[in-house]
């Protein structure tokens, strides 16, 4: 019986400087230290300049049959036998250890409400927390993106070379909105929830 080996076909990556990969679909294409990519359905163009490498995909490898040895039944059966037998082993000696007790520790009793409103008061600042985190990587990669295009003018490319970078800071800026609001909301939320626990009698220190 044959048995086949195949490699799958998988999609090129770009590594930019940036740390960013970007699937390529299909071909790429270079011309005047300019390269011209597919990726999601969407042609860009990017300099050179800008990739650190290009991992290419494997290739269809050519399908090479592998052939098993021709063993008998009886034979076979012969050598699962001698296998079975050499990784049969014997139970191994049983050990005497120690008894150890168990540990009682005893902890602090804890007011339950006080938990309660401890955990909610840290769930409101990790929500804040995380929104900022968010925020922050937006602008921080519009800014980057940004400066990428700069420079490329400087160096004396038109937009139609860097193509990749203006949709990519297109679409950046348009979320930093929409994080501004999720931070505002996080803030709001936060504060709905103090005053709550300040209509509820709820001491202050139970909210850190």
């Amino acid at each position: 019986m044959n048995v086949f080996l195949l490699l799958l076909i998988t999609t090129s990556t770009l590594v930019l400087r940036s740390g960013d990969r970007i699937t390529v679909e299909g071909a790429m294409r270079e011309d005047n230290g300019v390269i011209t990519f597919r990726s999601n359905g969407q042609l860009y163009s990017m300099p050179l300049l800008e990739v650190v490498r290009i991992e290419d995909a494997p290739q269809v490898a050519e399908q090479k049959p592998v052939r098993r040895l021709a063993v008998s039944e009886e034979e076979r059966k012969r050598l699962i036998e001698e296998l079975e037998k050499k990784h049969a082993g014997q139970p191994g000696p049983k050990l005497d250890l120690p008894s150890v007790a168990p540990v009682t520790v005893e902890l602090p009793e804890q007011n339950p409400e006080e938990s309660l409103w401890r955990s909610r008061a840290r769930g409101y600042e990790e929500a804040i927390r995380r929104a900022q985190e968010e925020l922050e990587l937006l602008e921080a990669r519009a800014a980057g993106l940004q400066a990428e295009i700069n420079t490329f003018f400087a160096l004396g490319f038109n937009p139609r070379q860097f193509t990749y970078q203006t949709s990519q800071l297109a679409r950046t800026r348009e979320q930093i909105p929409y994080a501004r609001l999720e931070v505002t909301r996080a803030e709001r939320a936060w504060q709905q929830f103090k005053e709550e626990a300040r209509r509820a009698g709820v001491m202050p220190g139970w909210l850190r």
